[in-house]
């Protein structure tokens, strides 16, 4: 019978300590990571003129591109609610399905409603690095 104890006091024994150890290894991974993110595409904004938009494909999806100023507006290329494709026109970004309207900023007054954009950053005013 104290044998059977023995044993499992030390089957219980390691199994706590391999615990701890996954707990110290998760929780680790936290601290120790890179906190920079990786970028995960990368766009030529060279070509692109003043007053133009453009459409770029990451993985399964687009992004609409637009300068003006010489800044830049980056959308997901489909209206939120909709999922209608977005197309720039001169001063105004508007959805082809459906009548809506969007500022160069992504809002639209009239739906009290903001384009999606994702993470991104703009490197030399001729480099898209979307996250």
């Amino acid at each position: 019978m104290s044998n059977y104890r023995l044993i499992l006091r030390v089957i219980f024994r390691i199994m706590a300590f391999a615990g701890a150890l996954g707990l110290v290894y998760v929780f680790s991974l936290g601290f120790f990571q890179s906190s920079e993110k990786a970028a995960m595409h990368q766009f030529d904004l060279s070509l692109l003129e003043n007053d133009a938009g453009t459409y770029f494909r990451v993985n399964d999806r687009e992004l609409l591109v637009v300068k003006y100023d010489n800044k830049f507006s980056v959308f997901w290329s489909n209206d939120p609610v909709y999922g209608c494709r977005l197309e720039y026109e001169s001063l105004l970004i508007r959805a082809v399905c459906i009548d809506i309207k969007y500022s160069l900023q992504g809002y639209s007054q009239a739906k009290d409603q903001q384009l999606l954009k994702p993470d991104y950053k703009i490197i030399n005013d001729n480099q898209l690095v979307v996250y």
